[in-house]
């Protein structure tokens, strides 16, 4: 963690409630969207530096899928959601029903499915976070990327550089009775939105 952001204990446990929230109001539309029933498991948040993001998913030249999106309003910055390929790959196999093993894979109809998969994320966890500390955020349509983990967080994220250091990553899993899918929900303030976010979310909205 960086100097730019002091996060006390009490910040910590709100932005693991929005954590939790967030997966669960994911994970029941994901549900609605696939007609099953998937699970949301939310594993924790943490955060981080921005220089730590090129290896945020581990080994910096695999391939991933991420859905980029701008948010707007309290929270500005940039959404991410980034999945390794093959977890892309039993997610997109859990809505739709098919699921394939390389890029050449990855036509229209799989694309559009992350976009969605990234439009849901990307509401639950800002509704999530406006429901606990009163943060109201809209998002842009996403845009879909395949890339090495490290080109497409680098890209993404480095314009952001000068205006903050620290980033907060959320770590969830969806999945349903034979498949589970590991992803990232990185969400990147603006400005100096991130001292003021975690601010906010020591003095919650409700409790």
């Amino acid at each position: 963690m960086t100097k730019n952001a002091v996060v006390q204990e009490n910040s910590l446990d709100l932005l693991e409630r929005v954590g939790q929230s967030g997966t669960d109001k994911a994970a029941e539309s994901l549900s609605a969207l696939s007609g099953k029933s998937i699970g949301g498991f939310f594993v924790h948040v943490t955060v981080l530096p921005i220089e730590n993001v090129p290896v945020l998913m581990g080994d910096p030249e695999q391939t991933v899928v991420a859905a980029v999106l701008e948010a707007t309003g309290d929270f500005s910055g940039c959404f991410m959601v980034v999945f390794p390929l093959q977890d892309a790959f039993r997610l997109i196999g859990i809505l739709t029903g098919t699921e394939g093993k390389t890029i050449e894979d990855l036509g229209e109809m799989e694309l559009s499915a992350i976009s969605e998969v990234g439009n849901i994320l990307a509401s639950a966890y800002l509704t999530a976070l406006d429901e606990i500390s009163g943060i109201l955020s809209q998002h842009s349509p996403p845009t879909v990327v395949v890339d090495m983990a490290a080109g497409i967080l680098t890209s993404a994220l480095l314009p952001l550089h000068e205006a903050g250091s620290d980033i907060i990553s959320i770590e969830a899993r969806f999945g349903d009775s034979s498949r589970e899918s590991w992803g990232r929900m990185i969400l990147v303030p603006n400005v100096e939105a991130l001292p003021r976010l975690l601010k906010a979310v020591g003095k919650p909205k409700h409790g």
